[in-house]
C-alpha cells in the first residue's frame, strides 16, 4: 500500500475521531499541567530575560559612581569620562554577547538533555552570575559585575531559545500561538519589574543596587525545584528519544486524561519516519538544506527585524519625547513606566488575538502601525519649533509604536520557528535565528549613539525603512499557520519536495495496533 494512501487513510480516521469526540477530546483542553509548565518557563526564563535587559537603566549613575570610587581607590584619581563611558557600554553590551552564545548553543542543549533539563541547566549559570553581582561591591571589583553580566546573558540566551520551542511542542495546535506569545509577555513583564524595582525609592539607590541585580536569579532558583514535576515535550520524547509510551503519558498530562492522543501520536510518528531517512541535523546541514532555505531566511529576517525595528530606541528616546510633550521632569520616569505597562497590557491582548486574528494579519498590521507611528514621530521632531502642539501627537505615537510592536513583531518571530520547522531542524533553526536576534540587538545598542548623532531629528528613518520592508515581505511571503498541523505547515512552506514519493511503501510493523487495523 502506498504511503500517500496511508496518509489519506489516517486523515479520514482523524476526521472520524473528531466527529465522534467532544471538543475536549478533539482538541485538548487547557490543563493544570500545561498551565504550570507555561508558568515555570515564563517565570524562570522569560521574565529573567526581560529583567536582566532593563535592570541597569534606573541605577545607571549609581553604579557608575561605584566604578569611579573603585578607580579612585586603586589609582588615587578619578576615572576619565571616556573610560567610564566605555566601561558602562561594555557592562551593557556583554549581556547581549553572552546571550548570543547562549541561544546559539540552546539547540544543542535542547536536543542533548531535553527541553526541561536544558532549562534547569541554564538556571545554574544565573545563580553563578548573581554570586558575582553580590560580591562585586564588597570586594571592590567592578570587573566581577561585568563577568556576571556575560554569564547571566548566557543563561537567558539558552532560555530564550528553549522556552518558545518547549511551549509550542507541548501545546495543542488550537492554542499553540497563544502559548508561544507567553515568552514575549514574560519578557515585557520582566522589563517592567526592573523599571519598578529600579526606582531610587525602592532598590535603585546607592545601598541596595546589588540586591536589585541579585533578584535576577530568584525566579530560576524557585523554578528549578518544580520543573522535575512537569512532563518533557511529547514531540521530543517520541521523535528524538523514540519513547512512545512516555510521549503518550506526557500528551495525556498536557491534553487531559480523557483526550484521545492517537491523532497526535500518528502525526509525530509520521514525522519520525521521515527523520529516520535523514542524518542528524547540524547547523551546517541546516544552512546547506535547499528546501529549508526559504523558511530559514524568512525566520531570520523576522528575528533580526524585531530588533532593527527600533523598539529599544523608542524606549531610550521616550524620555526626550515625553519632555517635549510638556510632562514635568519629576514625572517623566513615571510616564516611561506607563509605557512599560502599555507594553505588557498589549502583549496580554496578543495572547488572545493570536488565535483569533492569526499570525500573518497581526504581523502585517503591526508593522504598518509601527511605520505610521515612526513617520509621525519624525515629523513631530522636525517641526516642534514651529508647531509646539505636535509634541503631544509624538507622545501618542510613541505609545502606538509600542502597541503595534507588542501585537506583531514583538511576540511572533520568537515562536514562529517552532511552527515553521519540523522536529529535526527545529532546534538548529531557532538557535541560529535567535542568535541573529541577539546580534541585531547588540548592533542597535552599539550604533544608536552614532545614529542619533548623525540623523538627529531623522533618527527614526532607518527603523521606518526596516518595518516598511518587513511589511512587504510579510504581505508577499508569510503564510498563515493558525490551527495548522506541523505537516500542513511543512507542505505550505517546503512544497511537495518534502513529501515522500508515492511509491514508497509503508512498513506495517512500524504502525501501532489501531492504525494497522484501520489500514487492513
Amino acid at each position: 500500500m502506498l504511503k500517500r494512501s496511508y496518509q489519506a487513510g489516517l486523515d479520514m480516521e482523524r476526521s472520524r475521531l473528531t466527529l465522534d469526540g467532544d471538543d475536549n477530546k478533539k482538541t485538548g483542553r487547557l490543563t493544570w499541567t500545561l498551565i504550570l509548565t507555561c508558568f515555570l518557563c515564563v517565570f524562570g526564563s522569560s521574565i529573567v530575560h526581560g529583567y536582566s535587559s532593563g535592570v541597569l537603566n534606573a541605577p545607571e549613575f549609581t553604579i557608575q559612581a561605584f566604578y569611579n570610587d573603585t578607580y579612585i581607590y586603586r589609582f588615587q584619581e578619578p576615572i576619565q569620562k571616556s573610560l567610564l563611558n566605555f566601561l558602562w557600554a561594555l557592562t551593557i553590551s556583554v549581556y547581549l554577547a553572552g546571550g548570543m552564545v547562549g541561544i546559539f548553543t540552546a539547540g544543542y542543549f535542547a536536543d542533548k538533555f531535553g527541553r526541561k533539563r536544558a532549562l534547569q541547566f541554564s538556571h545554574v549559570f544565573a545563580f553563578l552570575a548573581v554570586v558575582l553581582f553580590g560580591i562585586s561591591r564588597p570586594t571592590g571589583y567592578f570587573e566581577l559585575l561585568i563577568v556576571g553580566r556575560v554569564i547571566i546573558g548566557f543563561s537567558t540566551g539558552i532560555g530564550s531559545g528553549i522556552v518558545p520551542m518547549y511551549l509550542t511542542e507541548s501545546s495543542p495546535k488550537h492554542i499553540r500561538g497563544s502559548l508561544g506569545v507567553l515568552h514575549q509577555l514574560g519578557l515585557t513583564i520582566g522589563i517592567l519589574i526592573s523599571q519598578i524595582l529600579g526606582l531610587e525609592e525602592l532598590l535603585g539607590g546607592d545601598e541596595l543596587w546589588p540586591v536589585l541585580l541579585i533578584f535576577s536569579a530568584v525566579p530560576g532558583f524557585i523554578v528549578s525545584f518544580f520543573l522535575p514535576f512537569v512532563p518533557e515535550s511529547p514531540r521530543y520524547l517520541l521523535i528524538m528519544k523514540k519513547d512512545e509510551e512516555k510521549a503518550k503519558q506526557a500528551l495525556k498530562s498536557y491534553r487531559g486524561e480523557d483526550h484521545d492522543v492517537r491523532d497526535d501520536i500518528a502525526e509525530m510518528r509520521e514525522e519520525q519516519r521521515q527523520l529516520e531517512d535523514e542524518p542528524p541535523w547540524t547547523m551546517k546541514q541546516l544552512l546547506k538544506a535547499k528546501r529549508l532555505r526559504f523558511p530559514l531566511l524568512l525566520l531570520c529576517g523576522l528575528q533580526a527585524g524585531q530588533q532593527l525595528s527600533g523598539i529599544n530606541v523608542v524606549f531610550y528616546y521616550s524620555t526626550g519625547i515625553f519632555k517635549e510633550a510638556g510632562i514635568p521632569n519629576d514625572y517623566v520616569r513615571y510616564a516611561t513606566l506607563g509605557t512599560g505597562f502599555i507594553n505588557v497590557a498589549t502583549t496580554v491582548a496578543a495572547v488572545y488575538l493570536m488565535e483569533k486574528a492569526g499570525r500573518r494579519p497581526l504581523l502585517l498590521y503591526g508593522m504598518i502601525g509601527m511605520g505610521i507611528s515612526a513617520a509621525i514621530i519624525t515629523v513631530g521632531l522636525n517641526v516642534k519649533s514651529v508647531a509646539p502642539g505636535i509634541s503631544y501627537l509624538s507622545f501618542v505615537c510613541t505609545l502606538t509604536f509600542v502597541i503595534s510592536f507588542a501585537i506583531g513583531l514583538g511576540p511572533i518571530p520568537l515562536f514562529l520557528g517552532g511552527e515553521l520547522f519540523k522536529q529535526g531542524p527545529r532546534a538548529a533553526a531557532m538557535s541560529f535565528s535567535g542568535m541573529l536576534n541577539w546580534l541585531a540587538n547588540f548592533a542597535v545598542g552599539i550604533t544608536f549613539p552614532f545614529i542619533l548623532a548623525g540623523f538627529k531629528a531623522f533618527t527614526f528613518l532607518p527603523f521606518l525603512a526596516v518595518v516598511g520592508i518587513g511589511a512587504i515581505i510579510t504581505f508577499k511571503f508569510v503564510k498563515e499557520t493558525k490551527n495548522k498541523s506541523y505537516e500542513e505547515i511543512a507542505r505550505m512552506y517546503y512544497g511537495k519536495d518534502d513529501v515522500k514519493e508515492d511509491d514508497e511503501a509503508v512498513d506495517m510493523t512500524e504502525l501501532n495496533e489501531s492504525d494497522r487495523k484501520y489500514l487492513e
